[in-house]
């Protein structure tokens, strides 16, 4: 099996080759195995933004024998708020009939995970601003409201400093489906590394932080 993980996002990359998403998932899984920077870096290097829900569940359906060839784990990170809707299910379908109907087709099914994202990428950015007091509501406008990839990517960024930890963990506690993501891909980590996956931070901050953690 190999050490690493591919992750496959329905968002774009902004211009160059940061993507804040995933840059704020490498900081909380580091910050969660408290390890080492470049293995973890290493191992989920192979992080795909797509650039649209289809595209991932065309990637699912039809590549993943190819995606997984070395016998890596595939995860699918898709917005919950308008999955159902590309799929024709309705939208009180539960999240294991999404995911059944995401798998059909799925020429390699025991490589592939699925989490949904409750309910968006949005989502986390708002999060981030609840957690964030500092955070100009102007900026969470453009990234949320106008889509700015620029500046969600900024946004990201920002939270994935070393010293921003202590907001990462707020977004945890409001986020459970980043969360979810975050334990996942810990667990796949700590497995190929023959260690035992740490259990979740039993400290959550809440509420709004009038500053950055230092």
């Amino acid at each position: 099996m190999s050490a690493s993980v591919t992750i496959l996002y329905e968002d774009q990359r902004a211009h160059g080759n940061s993507f804040g998403l995933h840059t704020l998932v490498k900081a909380c899984v580091h910050d969660a195995l408290n390890g080492d920077r470049y293995r973890i870096e290493k191992m989920l290097a192979d992080a795909r933004p797509l650039k649209g829900v289809q595209n991932v569940l065309r990637a699912c359906r039809e590549e993943l024998d190819l995606i997984a060839i070395d016998g890596r784990d595939v995860i699918a990170v898709i917005d919950n708020d308008a999955i159902r809707h590309h799929l024709k299910l309705p939208r009180t379908a539960s999240h294991a009939r999404v995911e059944q109907e995401i798998r059909r087709g799925c020429r390699a099914p025991d490589r592939l995970f699925i989490v949904l994202l409750v309910q968006n990428t949005e989502s986390v950015l708002k999060a981030a601003a609840e957690c964030d007091a500092s955070l100009d509501p102007e900026r969470v406008e453009r990234a949320v409201e106008h889509k700015d990839m620029l500046e969600r990517d900024a946004i990201f960024l920002e939270l994935s400093r070393e010293r921003a930890r202590p907001l990462r963990d707020c977004v945890l506690g409001r986020m459970p489906s980043l969360r979810t993501l975050i334990d996942l891909l810990v667990s796949k980590l700590s497995h190929t590394a023959g260690k035992t996956a740490p259990t979740k931070s039993s400290k959550t901050p809440e509420g709004k932080r009038t500053r950055r953690g230092k």
